[in-house]
């Protein structure tokens, strides 16, 4: 369905376009390096110059977009020191807020960590290898990380928790189909979630931070993987 903008506030028009960039950056549909051309994304998106040069703005703000001089806007690339950044983030962020979500959480804390954690427990053990599937999985791990620090108290906290797994989600989702094995995800998890509900806020963190570590670890290597396949056939074309 196409976005007319004309009944809405301009402010309301841009975000919208925005959080459809946005998606289509996480997901991939954007490719990584993709010169974002506005007469390309006019067509796209159906609508005008201006709201989607400011929705690239925002997005450059929020990381997912880089802006070069004459160059224009691109998707960010991929790599494997931004994949770093991003844990060294989440796992300041995500062990501050679990210690706070321990302290002050109740009832309604621990039964959406348990929902969110039989939710991803069912999904890891069940979900075949399609878009869809996947897609749903990632929001299932998502939504279980959320629910650790929901009793944080902090918006701010939880906003920039959101965004930056987000980024990690990027990873995820290009890199769709290599995930570290079921079982694994199933108890690293699980630990986490048991030492949360057990108010054990240093092994809680401990986890948290360890668990960000294997996972990041583990698609540096598919990262790596992926140029040096793309580097051997640029040389093998460079020879034919």
């Amino acid at each position: 369905m196409a976005l007319s903008g004309a009944a809405e506030p301009p402010g309301t028009y841009i975000e919208a376009v925005q959080q459809r960039l946005r998606a289509d950056i996480v997901s991939g549909k954007l490719a990584p390096r993709e010169k974002l051309r506005l007469s390309e994304l006019k067509n796209r998106y159906e609508m005008g110059s201006s709201p989607l040069r400011e929705a690239l703005s925002r997005l450059v703000g929020e990381g997912l977009v880089t802006f070069e001089g004459n160059k224009g806007f691109r998707v960010r690339d991929l790599s494997r020191e931004d994949l770093a950044d991003i844990a060294y983030m989440r796992t300041a962020v995500e062990t501050f807020a679990v210690r706070t979500a321990i302290e002050r959480g109740g009832m309604e804390w621990e039964s959406g960590i348990v929902s969110a954690l039989h939710t991803l427990i069912a999904l890891t053990r069940d979900t075949a290898t399609d878009r869809a599937s996947l897609d749903a999985w990632n929001d299932a791990h998502d939504r279980f990380h959320e629910a650790l620090i929901a009793a944080c108290g902090s918006p701010r906290v939880f906003e920039t928790q959101h965004r930056l797994a987000e980024h990690h989600n990027r990873y995820r989702r290009i890199f769709m189909g290599d995930n570290l094995p079921r079982q694994l995800l199933i108890d690293e998890h699980t630990d986490i979630a048991d030492a949360a509900l057990a108010r054990d806020a240093d092994r809680a963190a401990a986890l948290l931070g360890r668990h960000m570590v294997v996972t990041s670890d583990f698609y540096a290597r598919v990262l790596a993987g992926s140029e040096q396949a793309a580097s051997s056939d640029a040389v093998s074309s460079e020879l034919e």
